[in-house]
Parts: structure tokens; sequence; C-alpha cells
């Protein structure tokens, strides 16, 4: 089924910004706000070396995805302005890294929804978790194991959980590889319908957001590659993870509040 039975209206791809537009952007930033504002909602533990995976991104693909480009980053810059303004670390007090990547979320979540039809969306996104799992259990973890090792990755009992994990897998890449290709079988046949778009739009978003900061990090000589590496395999994931299983329900419910049946 082609695109344009569940992309936003055309007026909502133009590059207008309405009354609507502002409210909308208002609403979703202050979501965004309240995610940040309090950790237990903006910041889920996760085993990562942060020891969390945001939502703060969340709301930004939901605007870029349901309103269009503008509104999308419009909500990043209030993603952006929230980790400037509440930075602790020098990394997010650059405000190249704190609104570069968080204004890009909204927009590359819009042109991936519009842009890729849905039977292209369900087996890229997918190979994309596929993907992410085998990094994750494979090359992921042997970097991972390297860092915990050398004592530069801080110990929490989630970073601990998968050091367990890593260390199991790690050794053996054949394990992280079929654990990859059973996730790419499930995802496929999970998303299917009217789920495909918005989850690919959610794995666009939360990608944009962890490898934008990323890159920005070691360009400014914050960290080196190789941490930013481990930190993305290891940390990317929950993220995605999270954008898809919370972006693809919220689409569906404000879809049907439109008075849209999902097909």
């Amino acid at each position: 089924m082609a695109q344009t039975h569940y992309a936003p209206s055309i007026a909502r791809r133009g590059f207008r910004f309405s009354t609507r537009d502002i409210t909308i952007t208002g609403v979703l930033g202050a979501v965004a706000f309240v995610l940040g504002w309090f950790p237990g909602l903006g910041f889920i533990p996760a085993p990562t070396p942060a020891g969390s995976a945001t939502t703060l991104h969340i709301p930004v693909i939901i605007a870029g995805v349901l309103e269009g480009p503008v509104v999308g980053a419009m909500v990043g810059v209030i993603f952006g302005a929230f980790s400037f303004l509440r930075a602790t670390s020098p990394i997010f007090k650059n405000p190249i890294i704190a609104f570069g990547p968080r204004i890009l979320i909204g927009v590359v979540a819009f042109l991936v929804f519009v842009v890729v039809q849905r039977r292209f969306a369900r087996g890229s996104v997918a190979l994309v978790l596929g993907a992410g799992i085998y990094t994750i259990l494979g090359p992921g973890a042997q970097r991972f194991e390297s860092a915990f090792a050398a004592g530069k990755i801080q110990a929490t009992w989630l970073v601990d959980g998968y050091h367990r994990i890593a260390a199991l897998t790690a050794p053996n890449l054949l394990v992280g590889l079929a654990a990859g290709a059973v996730v790419t079988l499930l995802a496929y046949w999970l998303l299917a319908g009217e789920n495909a778009a918005p989850a690919a739009a959610a794995v666009a978003g939360t990608l944009t957001n962890t490898i934008g900061v990323l890159a920005l990090m070691v360009y400014f000589k914050f960290i080196p590659a190789g941490a930013a590496f481990v930190i993305g395999a290891t940390h990317g994931l929950p993220e995605v993870i999270l954008a898809v299983l919370l972006t693809v329900p919220i689409y569906r419910a404000v879809r049907r509040s439109r008075g849209f049946s999902p097909r």
C-alpha cells in the first residue's frame, strides 16, 4: 500500500508554521521538559555505560512524524535548550552538541517516515534492530569488555549485568550473529501494517541523536573514537527500542483520535 495512505496530510508536509504548530510545539516541548526534569521518566535504567537510556528524543520524533519537519525541529530546539541549560558536563555546554543533533531528530524522522514506503520500512527497521543486537553482543561486547577490564567504565549493577552477558558472547561472534538474526525475524513479524513507517522514523530519529552527539564529541575531542563506538553500541540500542515501543502506539492512538483507522 502506498505511503500516502498514512503519511501526514499535505498541509503538514510544508514549511508553514501555523497557530496549531505553535500549540503542538509547546505541548510536545513541555512533555520533553517534564521527561527531563524527572529522571525516572526521562532516563530509564538500562545496561549502558551511562546506566540509563533517555526518552527525551521521543517527543521530537513524534512531532516530526505527526506534524512535519518544522514542528519536529522546533521541539528539537526545546530538547536542546533543556540539555544546554541543565548541562553539568562541558560536553553539552557546547551549543553545537546540545542543539545540532536534536534539531535534526524530527527532520530526519519526518523524511524517513515520508520517503520510505512501508514495504521497505518494515525490512529496514528489522535489519537495524538485528544489526544492533549483533553489535552489542558481538563487536560491541568485545570493545566493552576491553574498556571494562581497563577500568574505563564505571561499574553499576546494570553495567555489571551487561558485563556478564558480554563475557559470554564476546568470545564467539556467532552467538551475537544468531541473536541478531532471531531479532530481525521477530521484528519483521511484529512490525506489520501501519507499525512499520513510525517504527522506521523512530529508529532514524534515535540514531540521528546518538550518532550525531557521539560524532561531535569525537570531533571536539571530548572522547576518542573507540570510546564513542563502545558508547554507541551499548547505549544506542536501548534508546532505539524505547523509541519504537513508545512512538508506534502513540502514533496509532493519535491517528485514531483524528479519525483515521489503522490499515
